[in-house]
């Protein structure tokens, strides 16, 4: 039953209607200077088609059929109606981007964590991820902007000082050889998933630019420094890798790992970045390449279809 329902999240997936995996290029209205829009455009994820709650806000079904709230889903989720809002000014944008503020506010742990994987029954990741802080930051640091009310700085601030703490005490960042990696899921091993990594990254962009604060310039200096050199960690010699552990990417993540390395190309200049977006590029101009990509990714998928499976 669970192969099938795998089966099944793919096949929508591959046709488009999944709104977990909606195409997602470079960011439409943002700013290198200021806060403005993101970096990322996720306006699609505002088109959800599963369930909302009373606030208008979405809810997550895992492979069992259980409803719940995923803080990744509600920050990307405000983050596109942001996005629309500016290109807009449509009110009701706004009111389902603040609504999202609102709970991501609600929902944060003292700590400055928002909990992803123990609410999902995970048993093998820890709850924190520096992707979901890295963009619940950057959502409230937008709605700073426009509200002005130090809670949601406040409240950001925590969420990318959690996120900068070492694994070994309850933080999401990896530190080692001069080396900071920012880990979507913390497990007892590095998984180093490229996207959460970009992800965390701009957060963590975000922060330097409303906060003079130099911890946070050389956290970002530093993590930008080490994917430099670890990018070619990430190739195959005809596709990308989604983490260090072998996987490859699907192509939804592919297109995003390309999209992710045009933004930051744009907004740091560094040109590793060029060189390696323009050449995962160019993979998707071989078809014998998506092929032989797809075929190994559904294989990895059903040998190792994970722990925990969001169907939408």
């Amino acid at each position: 039953m669970r192969y099938i329902r795998l089966l099944s999240k793919y096949i929508i997936m591959l046709l488009g209607k999944s709104d977990l995996h909606v195409n997602q290029g470079r960011g439409k209205v943002y700013s290198k200077k200021d806060i403005k829009g993101y970096y990322n455009d996720l306006t699609l994820k505002v088109n959800w088609h599963g369930e909302f709650d009373l606030d208008g806000l979405p809810i997550n079904v895992n492979e069992m059929g259980v409803k719940l709230y995923n803080p990744t889903t509600i920050a990307q989720f405000g983050l596109g109606n942001y996005d629309l809002y500016l290109l807009t000014n449509s009110h009701v944008f706004y009111k389902q981007f603040i609504n999202s503020v609102n709970w991501m506010v609600k929902d944060q742990h003292q700590c400055g964590g928002w909990d992803v994987f123990e609410r999902l029954g995970s048993k093998r990741t820890y709850k924190y991820s520096a992707m979901t802080q890295g963009e619940g930051a950057s959502l409230l640091i937008r709605a700073f902007k426009e509200t002005n009310n130090e809670e949601y700085l406040a409240k950001a601030k925590k969420a990318i000082d959690l996120m900068l703490l070492p694994v070994e005490k309850g933080g999401t960042s990896r530190y080692g050889n001069d080396k900071l990696f920012l880990e979507e899921t913390v497990e007892s091993k590095p998984v180093l998933i490229l996207n959460g990594w970009i992800f965390a990254i701009f957060g963590l962009f975000d922060i330097t630019k409303i906060i003079p604060d130099l911890k946070y310039k050389y956290a970002l200096e530093k993590t930008l420094d080490t994917l430099k050199g670890e990018l070619k960690k990430y190739d195959s010699g005809f596709w990308s890798y989604y983490d260090q552990c072998g996987h490859l990417a699907s192509p939804f993540y592919h297109n995003l790992h390309i999209a992710l390395l045009d933004a930051l190309y744009d907004l740091f200049n560094i040109e590793e970045f060029k060189i390696v977006r323009d050449m995962w590029a160019s993979y998707l101009k071989s078809n014998y390449n998506k092929g032989r990509a797809f075929i190994i990714k559904a294989y990895q998928k059903i040998r190792d279809p994970g722990e925990i499976i969001i169907v939408k």
